[in-house]
């Protein structure tokens, strides 16, 4: 069985359910020394989406989940394209204690992309609908406030 650590719209588990059936959810974790930032321009969403970032004060909240390796084969590709993605093996900080599981990421990180109304809704929804702590939402709502600060070419979906 693989782990995998959804952070973005993969949160929610109705649309995970359309890309990986298999997928069962385990629960809500956090990554220590990740933060979260839009970098990543999604025509799907309409503006950016949630990209992980190191940061060594930071955590990176999510929700975890397991099923057969190869259903989760599908997620080993951005748009199509493996050459901008990072599958990255994280040490998930969970309540029954610490699981290593897998998770994606963007590279090279970009610039900021204003993330549309409706993808932030989506996501804090699933976030707080998933039991993820106040403080998970607040770091993805700064991530938005503070990250408009900077403009710039980003990656686009």
């Amino acid at each position: 069985m693989l782990r995998y650590f959804a952070y973005g719209a993969n949160i929610d588990p109705a649309r995970m359910a359309t890309r990986v059936p298999e997928a069962v959810v385990v629960g809500p974790g956090r990554v220590e020394r990740f933060g979260v930032e839009f970098t990543i321009r999604d025509r799907e969403w309409g503006g950016g989406v949630l990209n992980a970032r190191e940061d060594p004060d930071a955590t990176l909240w999510g929700l975890l989940y397991e099923g057969p390796e190869e259903a989760f084969a599908v997620l080993d590709t951005f748009q199509g394209d493996a050459s901008l993605l990072e599958k990255a093996e994280v040490t998930v900080l969970t309540d029954a204690g610490p699981v290593e599981a897998i998770t994606y990421r963007v590279v090279p990180l970009a610039n900021y992309v204003r993330p549309s109304d409706r993808y932030l809704s989506h996501l804090t929804r699933a976030m707080r609908a998933q039991g993820l702590p106040p403080e998970a939402v607040q770091a993805v709502l700064d991530a938005d406030r503070e990250g408009g600060q900077t403009q710039g070419p980003s990656i686009v979906s």
